[in-house]
């Protein structure tokens, strides 16, 4: 797989909401994150689509969340996930 320069919609630091459903997009959105939302703290670019050849997956980012936001609590903790740009919208302050 080759990694290639993407034009990333986000940067690290915004913040940003997973949209709850997305089905022209990569349905390997885990569920407890879809609808949550969370700070963009990495940009990993695009890489080749393997499974069916045609062209690059979008722009991946890794999002951390709050784990009182994905799975209530009072825990302190926070959980990272990557999720690729087409499932991510702006998020209010």
């Amino acid at each position: 797989m080759s990694v290639h320069e993407a034009t990333h919609r986000f940067h690290v630091g915004d913040r940003v909401q997973v949209k709850r459903a997305n089905p022209a997009g990569n349905q390997r959105t885990p569920a407890y994150v879809r609808g949550k939302s969370g700070i963009v703290t990495a940009l990993h670019g695009s890489i080749d689509n393997p499974l069916d050849h045609r062209g690059v997956y979008p722009p991946l980012c890794s999002v951390l969340f709050p784990v009182r936001e994905v799975f209530g609590g009072v825990s302190r903790d926070t959980l990272s996930v990557d999720l690729h740009e087409d499932w991510l919208a702006p998020a209010g302050p």
